[in-house]
């Protein structure tokens, strides 16, 4: 399973209606299922603001930080001590995706963004969760603990710092 490309999806993704969301943080279990069946889970923690800024920061069942800010991926994986840097093809700010979401019911909120149709949900007014079917048939979710929104973030969370002895791959 591909899980690098769905994390630029989802970071396209996170903020949601009530749609003010300015910025955001929790802790997160990200389940994916393949076609098969065969299930990986994923956690750790996000940090997101506007514009474009989020950090993935996956702690199980391997250690990585997933740096996005606009068309910038930075992937630090210390256990094979590599820095992988990448550009987004496409620039999709994630605060329109939700601002696009239409109202299903109280707490989900469904939205089609160039193809891709994701559901969002709340509880409390706080993002829950997001899910979605990736470009690989993947199903996504992504389940939020303890979010907190619109709490300032400061801007140097945003970027990586890199140790001088990673390899670097640029891709």
């Amino acid at each position: 399973m591909r899980f690098l490309p769905l994390l630029f999806a989802l970071s396209l993704t996170l903020a949601a209606s009530p749609k003010e969301i300015n910025s955001f943080n929790g802790k997160f279990v990200q389940t994916i299922i393949d076609d098969n069946g065969k299930k990986i889970v994923y956690s750790g923690e996000l940090w997101a603001s506007k514009p474009q800024n989020a950090l993935w920061v996956y702690q199980k069942p391997i250690q990585k930080s997933v740096y996005i800010n606009a068309q910038k991926i930075t992937v630090i994986e210390p256990s094979i001590e590599q820095v992988t840097l990448r550009t987004l093809d496409e620039e999709i700010d994630f605060l329109q995706i939700i601002q696009k979401a239409k109202k299903v019911d109280n707490e989900k909120y469904s939205a089609t963004v160039k193809g891709q149709t994701y559901t969002v949900t709340f509880k409390n007014d706080l993002l829950n969760s997001i899910s979605y079917t990736d470009g690989y048939d993947n199903r996504v979710t992504i389940l939020f603990n303890n979010p907190t929104q619109n709490k300032p973030i400061d801007s140097g969370k945003f970027k990586p710092s890199i140790p001088s002895e990673y390899d670097i791959i640029k891709g």
